[in-house]
Parts: structure tokens; C-alpha cells; sequence
């Protein structure tokens, strides 16, 4: 995916390779469940509360089908079952190895935009957009 910056917004186009997000100079590589819940804020700019997640379940497992390589459907469940369980471990972690990821790729500053983070409302959410 390539990065396009158009004032405020900060948009990402997707790129031609399944995992990969395509920016100035560099690429970043999200599993497919770091990628599949990207796209799922990228799909939601209006944010979405941590403890709400299950009930994108469908669209989550819609995009997990697209973005892995596997058509596995008890594996896809599993995923998106550890991805939406009550504890939030997996939600949290997949935070922050993106974060991760997007920092190391950009810096902490160009990175922010990029980012998912919890708002003052507690719903959480990037600045990037499709």
C-alpha cells in the first residue's frame, strides 16, 4: 500500500502484494491479523470500542479471507476468536506490534498519523484513510 499525504489526511492506497503496505522508500510487512484488523479501523474512521469488536465478527472474517493465503475457516475462527476474546490480550498485542512496525518503517513522528490509538472517548482509531 502507498502512502499519500492530502492536507490533514493521510491516506493509504492498497498496494499490488497481499501483507505488505508500500511507503516513501520502504514497505511494511502486517500478518495477516495485524493487516486484517488495520483494515477493519480503515473501514471505520469513526473508531470502535475495544469491547465492541466482536460485533464486527463478519466483516472481520470477510477481510481475514482476503488478506490470508490460507482458506482455512477453522483457522480463520480461531484467529478471530483470539482476536475478539473478552481477556483483549490479542487486540492489544496486534496494536502494538502495528504500531511497532509502522515506527521502526517512519519514525515515531511520521508514524503517527498511521497509528491506532485510543481517543478520549475510548474509542480507538487511525487518522489514516482508503
Amino acid at each position: 500500500m502507498k502512502m499519500r499525504r492530502t492536507g490533514n489526511i493521510h491516506r493509504i492506497i492498497p498496494g499490488e502484494h497481499r501483507g505488505f503496505f508500500l511507503l516513501p522508500e520502504t514497505k511494511v510487512y502486517l500478518n495477516p491479523t495485524e493487516r486484517t484488523l488495520y483494515r477493519l479501523f480503515l473501514n471505520h474512521p469513526e473508531g470502535i470500542s475495544a469491547t465492541n469488536l466482536l460485533t464486527h465478527w463478519k466483516e472481520l472474517c470477510s477481510i481475514y479471507r482476503d488478506e490470508s493465503i490460507y482458506s482455512d475457516d477453522p483457522l480463520r475462527d480461531d484467529a478471530m476468536e483470539s482476536l475478539c476474546a473478552e481477556s483483549k490480550t490479542v487486540f492489544y498485542s496486534t496494536i502494538s506490534r502495528i504500531k511497532k512496525k509502522f515506527i521502526q518503517a517512519l519514525g515515531a513522528r511520521n508514524a503517527a498519523p498511521y497509528i491506532i490509538k485510543r481517543d478520549k472517548t475510548g474509542l480507538y482509531r487511525t487518522r489514516a484513510r482508503l
